[in-house]
């Protein structure tokens, strides 16, 4: 008993640690682009300007709130909730004008609570996996205290640590029987970021086989039908134009060739061989809809892996027996998805976090191999991309500026450009060893 109070008691500890780490780091650092879009988000719709007619001869520097370093920034490209909780933040730090560090502190509370409620539900799915105490402890602890997780919400300033937590909220409450609140969750997680769009297949799949296609139609409807009634709210009270919200939404799948992926190649071609390979020749290949949509077909080898994985449990199967091909299917359909999408953020590493609970509960995976590899590589990238003190630009826009100045210029920006393809082909080679690791264990238990 005493062992077991020392035990809880430093697995508290740990978590207080993960939190102060969070809070000494969120209110002086940001991604450079992406936290001054926030800033200046907050700041003009919280002063009654549309979410979705923010263009850059409207979204300028005001003095005193993030740094001068671009002259313009571009809108969002969400659902309205991120930028309507920036235009709260703001308003919040309009009444308590301490500082704008509060402000940005403000921007950071959401993201590092969707840590929180990701760690806690880590935890829960875990022990439901595995039964083990101490193996949810240690998987809830392998996120929370994960640099790579700090870094993506209290650092760059990231929120997808928010609908990770609805998405596994979803599988919690579809493994209790209650679809509709499944279904919810899930819209929730879409109308933050819609990244979880791609695991609705799987969550109708599920309860097409336990339910019937009535029930999973109807949780489909439910899932896509929240975010668009909350899309729509904002739209009609605000009096936006809901062509251009339909606009700045789907240009999230017209974004090409950059990032942690293979298809960076395109920005090192384009360095050392500028002649052959212009900007110009490259959107064209970008813009070629084979390679444009190629994630569709990764998406469909995830849902097919899932299908194959449910289909040979037995018909009452539950508990443990749902959760394990769920949370392969997730990953099966993560990694499809981030193999051949030709524009993959750091950020969207988060949304491979159920291969710790896959891991958890294999005596062999117990130090978290694989998530570990994951994280160390997408972190390497980050800092290879935007080199780390840049992330204190609120503090001093020098900062930036070195970084500009080195990025871009021979010989720091070949090798800089080198780097971030290495990098993103060896983190590429560890999805397929992940992905084909899970194929063969189907293999040897089918």
């Amino acid at each position: 008993m005493q062992n077991l109070r020392e035990h809880f008691s430093t697995f508290r500890t740990l978590i207080l640690v993960g939190l102060l780490v969070r809070l000494a780091l969120c209110f002086w650092t940001g991604h450079p682009w992406d936290f001054e879009v926030f800033i200046r988000v907050g700041y003009y719709v919280a002063n009654g300007s549309s979410l979705f007619g923010i263009f850059p001869s409207e979204s300028y520097y005001n003095k005193g709130l993030g740094q001068p370093i671009f002259p313009y920034v571009t809108g969002l490209g969400y659902f309205p909730a991120w930028g309507l909780y920036t235009a709260l933040a703001y308003k919040i730090y309009n009444l308590f004008p301490i500082s704008p560090f509060f402000y940005y502190f403000m921007l950071k509370l959401a993201p590092i609570l969707g840590d929180l409620a990701s760690t806690y539900l880590i935890y829960s799915l875990t022990l439901i996996a595995t039964g083990d105490t101490q193996r949810a402890r240690l998987s809830s602890l392998a996120f929370f205290l994960c640099p790579f997780v700090i870094f993506i919400s209290s650092v760059w300033g990231m929120f997808d640590s928010i609908p990770l937590a609805f998405t596994f909220a979803s599988t919690m409450l579809l493994l209790a029987d209650k679809p509709y609140w499944s279904g919810f969750c899930l819209g929730m997680g879409i109308y933050i970021k819609i990244v979880p769009i791609i695991y609705l297949p799987i969550h109708f799949l599920y309860l097409n086989s336990k339910k019937g296609m009535k029930d999973a139609f109807t949780y489909m409807l439910t899932a896509l039908t929240v975010p668009f009634i909350l899309t729509m709210i904002p739209l009609i009270y605000f009096r936006w134009e809901t062509s251009k919200a339909a606009i700045t939404i789907f240009s999230q799948t017209q974004k090409t060739g950059e990032v942690l992926t293979y298809w960076n190649l395109g920005a090192l071609l384009n360095a050392l061989f500028p002649q052959n390979f212009s900007a110009e020749t490259l959107n064209e290949i970008f813009s070629f809809p084979l390679v444009r949509y190629l994630w569709i077909l990764g998406l469909v080898v995830g849902y097919l892996l899932y299908h194959k994985l449910q289909k040979d449990l037995p018909n009452d199967f539950s508990g443990f027996y749902s959760l394990d091909p769920l949370l392969k299917g997730y990953l099966s359909t993560t990694i499809g998805f981030l193999l051949t999408r030709t524009f993959i953020p750091e950020q969207f590493v988060i949304y491979l976090a159920p291969l710790i609970i896959v891991q958890a509960k294999s005596p062999k995976s117990k130090n978290m191999w694989g998530w570990r590899h994951v994280w160390i590589l997408a972190l390497t990238f980050a800092f290879a991309n935007l080199y780390p003190f840049a992330f204190a630009y609120l503090v001093n826009p020098e900062l930036w500026y070195i970084f500009n100045h080195l990025a871009f210029t021979q010989p720091y920006s070949n090798i800089r450009y080198f780097a971030r393809f290495s990098i993103a082909v060896i983190f590429d080679l560890m999805l397929m060893k992940i992905l084909s690791e899970m194929v063969a264990d189907y293999g040897k238990s089918a």
